[in-house]
């Protein structure tokens, strides 16, 4: 891992930032308790510089992508990050992935460096009231080009803290994303894999567009049902600009089961999803070299694999043109 500076050199000491949970029952505080958490402070190096140029042609605010599916274990945090990598490298975008998943496997994939406990993260500024700003929270991570807002557990209080929020929950990420959209071409957003709660919500508002992630397995009808009526909510009530973009099928095998299972997702995305395109000549293999690669922080086209490195060139970097909506 690079180190990353604690402080710049400009006379001003580093305050330590005060812990807002304790570990223990972290993961139960209910509404009750979030007026006694104390706040963490932001860090002393509140403002990151991002480290890549805008895209050569684009101009404008940067596009915001929301990765979906309340299924778990499809991929979206592998997908998420090997598109942020690919616009980087292929396409020379300043991108910022935001973790909006409590579990954060995006977060310690692509941090410098553990964040310390006293340091402020995503929950604090999405948690109302608590003064913590997006750009607090932004640091650069193991690749350059590519910032993140990272998120740990305490994201569930951040979560109970927005639900019980009288006016505007739904809004809460879009607002704090706001002040930093001239800083990205591209914001990308990873997801957690369940409908309920205020996270998903958040999101999908902030989004321009939204990319659905499945495996080639059984998709119930239920499930896209209900993940239609999110987006359909959404839509009414808080973003009626809402594109669905794509849906991407990870974890392909190229077998008789594999090939069944896509075609019952695409008759599912056209009962749900009407005219949203199955990106079938992206498909992601089922390789356990990818996940490998990414939780350890490793780019797919640095990778000694040379099948690594063609996944890359081949499925992400046009993938990450599509959502820059520039030539792949």
């Amino acid at each position: 891992m690079i180190p990353r500076p604690r402080e710049r050199a400009t006379g001003r000491p580093h305050h330590r930032a005060i812990p807002r949970l304790r570990e223990r029952g972290r993961a139960h505080a209910g509404a009750g308790d979030l007026a006694r958490i104390p706040l963490a402070r932001p860090r002393a190096l509140s403002r990151w510089e991002p480290e890549c140029a805008k895209v050569r042609g684009m101009s404008g605010k940067a596009r915001i992508v929301a990765f979906a599916n309340q299924k778990g274990g499809v991929g979206k945090s592998t997908t998420t990050m090997c598109t942020a990598r690919a616009a980087a490298v292929y396409h020379g975008a300043r991108v910022l992935v935001v973790d909006m998943d409590p579990q954060g496997n995006v977060s310690s994939s692509l941090v410098r460096e553990p964040i310390p406990s006293d340091e402020v993260t995503l929950a604090d500024a999405l948690t109302p009231g608590t003064g913590i700003s997006l750009r607090d929270v932004i640091r650069p991570t193991v690749w350059g080009g590519v910032d993140l807002a990272p998120a740990r557990a305490t994201l569930s209080v951040a979560d109970r803290a927005l639900m019980a929020a009288e006016f505007g929950r739904e809004h809460k990420l879009r607002e704090q994303l706001a002040p930093e959209l001239d800083n990205y071409d591209l914001v990308l957003i990873d997801n957690p894999p369940t409908l309920l709660g205020q996270l998903l919500t958040n999101s999908l508002t902030a989004a321009n567009a939204a990319v659905l992630v499945t495996e080639a397995s059984q998709w119930s009808g239920d499930g896209l049902a209900l993940l239609g009526k999110t987006i359909n909510g959404i839509r009414s009530y808080h973003n009626q600009q809402l594109e669905i973009t794509g849906v991407v099928v990870n974890q392909w095998r190229d077998t008789n089961f594999s090939r069944a299972a896509e075609t019952e997702i695409a008759e599912g995305i056209a009962r749900h999803f009407p005219g949203v395109p199955i990106w079938l000549d992206w498909r992601i293999p089922q390789w356990v070299d990818i996940a490998e690669a990414v939780e350890n922080g490793l780019a797919l086209d640095e990778s000694k694999k040379s099948k690594l490195r063609v996944l890359s060139q081949d499925v992400f970097r046009p993938m990450a043109a599509a959502l820059l909506k520039v030539p792949a």
